[in-house]
């Protein structure tokens, strides 16, 4: 019973993880501050998996709200 736990949470994470690695590809360029920053994304993402992809998540909510507002202050 409990190794059926493990897969599925092993299941579920792999699933969060590929979906969030998807939209870190699909973003633009120029959604990120700096030059650099899709590549280090990139890094994150295989070398700290489990960390990489909350620490993504926290910055896509965070940085990308702060954009979009900016983009109706403007308007």
């Amino acid at each position: 019973m409990g190794i059926f736990i493990l897969y599925g949470i092993g299941v579920l994470f792999l699933f969060v993880w590929c979906s969030q690695f998807i939209q870190l590809m699909l973003l633009a360029d120029e959604d990120f501050p700096g030059k650099y920053d899709k590549a280090l994304w990139f890094t994150a993402f295989i070398l700290l998996t489990l960390l990489g992809c909350g620490l993504f998540i926290w910055w896509k909510q965070a940085y990308l709200h702060q954009l979009k507002l900016a983009k109706q202050s403007v308007q």
